[in-house]
């Protein structure tokens, strides 16, 4: 028998249609460039935790640390799906640019695209805006 419920402070999923009006944007944070064959190179500042920030400031001899960074290189796909994020566009429109480039179907197309839009957000490289809300 439990005597404390456990408080759900997740928001809910939205639905199939909600996510596929979202509009992607790209986090500021993301410094991107063209790479020699056409691929893409992000280079994204690296999440510390702030224990381990102290340590590092404690014991290093540089008042000021730079910032660690990450690098993540992109397929062609990929590429091509980044370079549709405008901050214009909502996921479904991407979907269906993606699928008529790139030759897959329509649900291929959005399985794919939702995945990487889904690893990009977990890296802190895009996030979701409702459509009618203000540019941030």
């Amino acid at each position: 028998m439990r005597l404390f419920k456990k408080k759900n402070n997740t928001p809910p999923e939205p639905t199939r249609t909600e996510a596929l009006r979202c509009i992607p944007q790209r986090a500021l944070a993301a410094n991107w460039r063209l790479a020699d064959q056409g691929d893409i190179l992000i280079e994204y500042p690296l999440e510390i935790r702030p224990f381990f920030l102290q340590l590092a400031r404690r014991f290093s001899p540089q008042k000021d640390l730079p910032r660690p960074t990450r690098k993540l290189q992109l397929d062609r796909l990929g590429s091509m799906v980044w370079q549709m994020v405008d901050g214009r566009k909502d996921v479904g429109t991407i979907v269906r640019e993606f699928s008529t480039a790139s030759g897959l179907t329509l649900q291929e197309a959005e399985i794919s695209v939702t995945a990487f839009f889904r690893q990009l957000g977990r890296r802190g490289l895009i996030f979701m805006r409702e459509p009618g809300s203000e540019d941030l």
